[in-house]
């Protein structure tokens, strides 16, 4: 999409659909605004009849009451954008960046609906708002690229549906370099995250753990970041017993990608690692899952998405931070090879692990990864993965399980979880989550008590992630794909946690 910023009159600028937002129990006053600006230009029934009358009577009949994302299209001959889109933002004093990226992403889709492939948008006072302008427009970058992210390319069928190709916000001149400014960082937003979606709609035959890898090299080398792909030899160098556990009973090898994005100006810049689980399929293994839904384990990838996904928000900001970004990938199969219940396997830092339930994967290739990273003693460490079950049934499918041995990281998380409306909520992690973990016939093993078992998973983790390095687990099971589309995410991977991470990152750095 092109975005531009102009200060034309809204009835004299050419476009296709100009969209104008209205707010509920202000409805009139807004019309007033409205025809205000357009110079009495608006025009929406026959001649003879004045704008003003013409209008009100077109919304009084149509029962709009200006509800958040709600519409109402109106044709007006005598304007250049042929069609205005009248679009509730509900209560003014509710507004929030939320309710900007549901508005856009709902015009967004209506004016695809409608063919339109030049949409103007009208923007409202700051004040009125309490929202500044580039937190404006970058919200509604986000909710318009969002919503229209792409599903189904792999159709045969060539009649895509026409895209908005140009988009233009209308306002004075004294505002535009804050709505500049507020564009291009939506932009650097939206397409981590609509990466990130792609990733994880990809089919499993398509997305091995080896396509995974390429996908992450070329984006690595599109965003200027350093990118090593160990394979199988050089992962039994390490004695990455975890990562090669899981990936034994699939004829797709496991693969650990591992990016550097050298931004840091100053010897006090921060290194932060993003560490993200990449379970490209997850039948469960030998421990077979049901097999109602289980096309949905193409997702198990989020976490890697997601933090593929902020490594390319986090290198087109430019933010002043050295990042690491650690991907182990693995496909979890139940073949002749597969780990089996009761096998102990010998992890990285020299664990070992007793496997008592192949399903419980995840955290088994990522102890090996955090240690992968922790070994380059950055200052933070957050890991995203779609762990554990018990994480959804505690929290839903609207928020992120957040356990930590960080204020600071909490903090960060939370801030930017409100932000950019991937929400996490904080979890306790305690030593009894920790012993819990600690096995019989091994050091640890990989599946605990029932009770508390999004914790107790976290708890595992921490044994593979330095004391003195503040670190940050964030469960995404429930929130990394839509069975059901929304005004800002259609069906499928959600790229839940690309935003939230980068935001994070920004936050540290700021």
């Amino acid at each position: 999409m092109r975005w531009t910023i102009s200060k034309t009159e809204t009835a004299d600028t050419a476009g296709d659909l100009l969209v104008f937002p209205i707010f509920q129990k202000n409805e009139k006053a807004d019309l007033k605004s409205l025809l205000k600006g357009t110079k009495g230009g608006i025009r929406p029934t026959a001649a003879g009849q004045t704008p003003a009358a013409g209008l009100k009577k077109k919304v009084a009949t149509s029962g709009f009451v200006a509800k958040a994302s709600s519409m109402l299209p109106v044709y007006c001959s005598n304007t250049k954008a042929g069609w205005l889109l009248l679009t509730g933002f509900g209560d003014e004093k509710k507004v929030g960046l939320e309710t900007i990226r549901k508005a856009a992403g709902t015009v967004a889709q209506k004016a695809r609906n409608m063919k339109t492939a030049r949409i103007l948008v009208a923007v409202p006072d700051s004040a009125r708002l309490g929202i500044d302008d580039a937190a404006f427009t970058r919200a509604w970058v986000e909710g318009a690229e969002m919503g229209l992210s792409a599903v189904g390319i792999l159709k045969t069928d060539k009649k895509s549906k026409d895209i908005p190709a140009s988009w233009k916000f209308l306002a004075d001149s004294s505002r535009h370099k804050a709505l500049r400014a507020g564009v291009a960082e939506g932009e650097k937003f939206a397409a981590g995250c609509n990466f990130a979606r792609a990733l994880v709609n990809e089919p499993p035959n398509l997305q091995t753990p080896v396509k995974l890898a390429e996908a992450a090299q070329k984006m690595a080398k599109e965003e200027g970041m350093s990118c090593k792909i160990l394979t199988v030899p050089q992962m039994k160098k390490l004695n990455m017993g975890g990562l090669l556990g899981v990936g034994q009973g699939s004829s797709n090898p496991p693969r650990l990608i591992a990016l550097k994005y050298k931004g840091g100006k100053s010897k006090k810049s921060p290194t932060v690692a993003l560490v993200g689980k990449g379970v490209t399929f997850d039948t469960g293994g030998i421990s077979l899952k049901p097999g109602a839904n289980m096309d949905l384990m193409k997702s198990d990838m989020g976490g890697a998405a997601a933090v593929l996904g902020a490594a390319r928000i986090i290198a087109r900001l430019g933010l002043d931070v050295n990042l690491v970004t650690i991907v182990p990938t693995a496909e979890n199969m139940p073949d002749g090879n597969a780990i089996r219940p009761a096998d102990v396997l010998t992890m990285a830092n020299g664990k070992t692990v007793e496997v008592l339930n192949t399903d419980a994967e995840g955290r088994l290739i990522l102890g090996d990864a955090l240690w992968y990273a922790g070994r380059g003693k950055p200052d933070y460490i957050i890991d995203a993965a779609t762990l554990t079950g018990a994480c959804v049934v505690a929290l839903g499918n609207h928020f992120a399980g957040l356990m930590s041995n960080s204020s600071e990281l909490i903090d960060s998380l939370k801030q930017a979880g409100g932000e950019t409306f991937e929400r996490v909520w904080h979890l306790p992690l305690i030593d009894e989550h920790k012993d819990a973990m600690k096995g019989t016939w091994s050091d640890l093993k990989n599946l605990g008590p029932r009770e508390g078992g999004a914790l107790t998973a976290a708890g595992f983790l921490s044994h593979f992630v330095p004391d003195d390095t503040q670190w940050a687990h964030v469960d995404i099971a429930g929130p990394s794909y839509a069975e059901k589309g929304s005004a800002t995410s259609p069906v499928g991977g959600t790229g839940f946690g690309a935003r939230l991470l980068a935001r994070a990152v920004q936050i540290i750095v700021s």
